[in-house]
């Protein structure tokens, strides 16, 4: 897009007159090879490449490949000729395949002319500048101190990049592209660079996407193309090549990029949303711009959570529970029943879990509610400052009425439905589907998530009956080693059942989810991706967090049984409980595996597995002096649903982060960690490791915002059970309030004898009675034990049939009530503050107010009244884009 050097407005009449002086585009010093089409010079830029490869050898030596090699040929004629029909220039290239010499590479090379970026840029309502912005708005810090001390603080701002390569391209007002008043517009003259290289890109790829090569349903799209295997890739050229030499400048935009954003050593710098929207659309730079305002946002709670873990490694060594567990003169007071049947034996509480008792309270400490309350409250926050960002860049990138007004219908959805109906805004005939029909399709998708579901909980349960069966076979071994061994071998065995359960009904899924979404048929891309995202999402909820949610509420005594009582599978294996640190360490522990594991994993494999494939092309590659085109084609593709991957990491960090926060005050911190990472190591593969995406529009960040609303409303109640059944935070809280020795005292009561106020005792001939046959086969394993009972978390009874006391139905009226008040509390709290944010900056109310009104002035009007003769118009596929 032009930069006006002069701009003079006059508003008499009405009228808008710009001059401008046309500025220098293009260095011609430095020439990348293979980005301009050969036949036409240098002045006609390739705007898409279509790749296929050929075998002459294999395909007369083998009929039935010549057979298929034929009917590839004939669809890529009928293709090609439909692109040519467009409008499109076609050039062809070819070269021999580095992987292997008798395979020929052809490069089928497109190029629009004006005519055609003209027509298609008004039937797609494509906008373009037509005037500068004319209003600046300041910040309530440039008003307090003064633009130029502003500047001066921005000149010393380390978070900015003080030496960009990087140009601001301006802002201007924008109106929908009209080919009759095309001299009205910004940089008309120059009819090569009118449109920028971003909508170039979009206007051919929709020409390809809309091409037929076939009659039917299916004979339509560059994708049919590239799933026949006609063609191998479609995708838009970098801008030349990434990497420079010691002490060279940038000559492109890529290089710019790699250079001021797309690496690590500028991990605290501020993105370039505005440069990777014209490299590579709105859509990944919304994107961007999300995971930015999401690490910025972690900032504070990662600071919080931080101070609530050490607040924990400060208090834990005069916590009153933690010095009791740790007094040597407590040692050989608490015998504990065994943890399992058989194999396990009699326990000492202190000797066993002191260092256990540190470390818990390092997560579970008086401070842990207070951080729970925060997270909430700083998710409402994110959400509803995210919205008011994402409406400044829609404004900004002009996008904010894209899905309403300029989004075309799919190829796949037109060449489909046949039904047509009137667009009572447009006055056009457009396809639709009859909601009866939309209606059995959702009935159908639903059954089938819902199915697939309970699939994934029935591996998890699986797993869990695994783990008993086996654990229950292998301490009944013969073999002593084995019997030793058993807790390790059943929790090894069953983490690699679950994690390839896991994997495999993740990559099923996945090919079901998009089988589901085509048969389901949305209109637009926009709709294809947000249905694609709720199918995928609710299974991936339940496939990650099962494990995190059957630890934190389903390992407890409350589920798991106590001594006398154990549920049992089939009457003989006892569920798994706890290990001897208790279930909330445990959750920590799995938080952080998971969390964090994951994390380190993907960023890894993001990175070093593109590296490694291009750094085996290349080695393969004999070619010195390559085109663009065929450097790019050794360069990773990008996957189907890309986009949904890199959104879904992150929001399942999320979901760790506002759901566990409770369990795991750390989760904040190690979020903003992998954020960072996670900010640099998807630049440097857009920019370096991967071919150059489809330009994506976008307003927003689809479905994601909704599914970030029911995670953050879902996390209010996962942290209040947290808090109230699996954390001690209530019965220590009830403790002091009700049965504490010194509740009474000046100085308030203390958790002084909690220890053994919240364990019970049953005996063991009573015990072994009501569970024959699981008595511990070495009663002094661990102790030398000679009492008659043993003791064991929860509040029961001291004599048969060793019910439920008092205390223990107080303390699960005070976990029901904790939840019910902090649920309510939390709701009202951030329900007041989406209430008082406002979810649109007024400033950008004053913009659009602003554009509109010059609009009209610019074109009279017309763009108010097109369309209004009522003529009823079919689309045909070249105008559905």
């Amino acid at each position: 897009m032009a930069k006006p050097v002069s701009f003079t407005k006059t508003t008499e009449d009405g009228d808008i007159l710009l001059d401008m002086v046309e500025p220098s585009f293009h260095s011609k010093s430095i020439e990348t090879k293979g980005l301009y089409l050969k036949d036409a010079g240098s002045s006609k830029k390739i705007d898409y490449v279509l790749v296929y490869e050929s075998c002459e050898e294999k395909e007369n030596k083998d009929e039935e490949a010549k057979e298929e090699a034929m009917k590839h040929e004939e669809m890529r004629k009928a293709y090609e000729n439909s692109l040519s029909d467009a409008g499109l220039i076609v050039e062809r290239s070819e070269c021999i395949s580095s992987q292997d010499p008798e395979v020929k590479r052809h490069f089928v090379l497109l190029h629009a002319p004006w005519p055609v970026l003209a027509k298609k840029a008004e039937a797609m309502r494509l906008k373009v500048p037509f005037q500068e912005n004319d209003i600046v708005f300041k910040s309530w810090m440039e008003k307090s101190i003064g633009s130029e001390r502003m500047q001066s603080l921005r000149r010393r701002n380390p978070l900015i990049v003080q030496d960009p390569t990087l140009e601001d391209k301006g802002s201007y007002f924008m109106a929908n592209f009209k080919e009759t008043e095309v001299t009205k517009f910004i940089n008309h003259h120059n009819k090569a660079e009118f449109f920028d290289n971003i909508d170039r890109i979009y206007i051919v790829q929709q020409i390809c996407f809309n091409a037929r090569f076939a009659e039917g349903r299916h004979g339509v799209g560059l994708r049919r193309m590239i799933y026949e295997g006609a063609y191998l890739a479609g995708y838009p050229l970098h801008d030349g090549p990434v990497n420079l030499e010691p002490e060279e400048e940038p000559s492109n935009n890529r290089q710019r990029l790699h250079r001021d954003w797309a690496r690590f050593g500028r991990f605290y710098k501020f993105q370039p949303y505005g440069a990777i929207k014209d490299y590579f659309g709105s859509e990944i730079a919304l994107y961007f711009a999300w995971l930015g305002f999401y690490t910025a946002m972690l900032v504070p709670l990662a600071i919080i959570g931080l101070i609530v873990f050490l607040y924990g490694i400060g208090d834990a060594a005069s916590h009153i529970p933690v010095k009791d567990v740790c007094d040597k003169k407590n040692k050989d007071v608490w015998y504990m029943c065994p943890l399992c049947d058989r194999q396990c034996s009699y326990w000492d509480l202190a000797s066993s879990t002191c260092l256990y008792a540190y470390v818990t309270h390092f997560f579970d400490n008086d401070w842990t509610v207070g951080l729970a309350l925060i997270a909430s409250v700083w998710a409402t926050l994110f959400l509803e400052f995210w919205k008011r960002r994402q409406a400044s860049l829609a404004q900004e990138w002009h996008t904010d009425d894209f899905e309403e007004e300029e989004e075309p219908l799919r190829p796949e959805y037109s060449a489909t439905v046949t039904t047509l109906r009137k667009n009572e805004a447009t006055g056009k005939m457009e396809p639709y589907v009859p909601k009866l029909t939309l209606y059995k399709r959702y009935g159908g998708v639903f059954s089938i998530i819902i199915f697939m579901i309970f699939l994934v909980i029935a591996a998890v349960i699986g797993v869990v009956v695994y783990r008993a069966a086996v654990f229950a076979s292998l301490s009944g071994n013969k073999d002593k080693q084995i019997q030793t061994r058993a807790r390790i071998i059943t929790s090894a065995t069953a983490a690699l059942l679950n994690l390839l359960a896991i994997n495999l009904l993740k990559f099923a899924y996945s090919k079901l989810a998009v089988f589901l979404t085509d048969w389901e048929n949305p209109p637009t891309r926009t709709d294809y991706e947000d249905s694609f995202t709720w199918k995928m999402y609710l299974f991936q909820f339940v496939n990650t967090y099962a494990s995190i949610f059957y630890i934190a509420f389903f390992k407890s005594g409350l589920v798991v049984g106590t001594p006398g009582r154990y549920k049992r599978i089939g009457g003989r294996f006892r569920l798994d409980g706890c290990s001897e640190q208790g279930c909330f360490l445990e959750l920590c522990v799995q938080l952080l595996i998971i969390m964090v594991g994951q994390q380190i994993i993907g960023n890894v494999t993001e990175v070093v597995i593109p590296y490694v494939l291009y750094w085996l092309k290349r080695r393969k590659e004999t070619k010195k002096d390559q085109t663009q085109y065929e450097h790019d084609y050794d360069l990773s593709p990008q996957g189907d649903h890309y986009m949904f991957w890199e959104y879904l990491e992150v929001v399942l960090q999320y979901g760790f982060v506002t759901m566990f926060v409770a369990a795991f005050p750390l989760g904040p911190l190690f979020a903003l960690i992998t954020a960072i990472v996670e900010i640099r190591v998807d630049a440097i593969n857009f920019v370096s490791q991967f071919r150059r995406p489809d330009a994506a529009r976008a307003e927003d960040i689809g479905a994601w915002f909704r599914i970030l609303e029911g995670v953050t409303k879902i996390s209010v109640l996962v942290n209040a059970f947290v808090l109230a059944f699996t954390s001690e935070y209530i019965p220590k809280l009830l403790y002091r309030m009700k049965y504490a020795p010194d509740r009474d005292s000046p100085g308030g009561a203390t958790l002084t004898g909690y220890i053994d106020n919240s364990l019970a005792s049953i005996n063991l001939t009573y015990l072994f009675e009501q569970e024959p046959g699981t008595e511990p086969e070495n009663v002094y394993e661990n102790l030398n034990y000679t009492k008659g009972y043993c003791r064991y978390n929860g509040y029961f009874a001291s004599t048969a049939p060793y019910k439920q006391n008092k205390q223990y139905w107080h303390v699960i009226a005070a976990r029901l009530a904790f939840v019910f008040v902090f649920q309510f509390s939390v709701y009202l709290i951030t329900g007041f503050i989406a209430y008082m944010v406002p979810d649109v900056p007024k400033d950008l109310d004053l913009k659009a107010k602003r554009e509109k009104h010059l609009t009209k002035l610019a074109f009279k009007k017309k763009y108010d009244i097109d369309e209004s003769n009522g003529d009823h118009h079919v689309l045909g596929d070249n105008e559905m884009l």
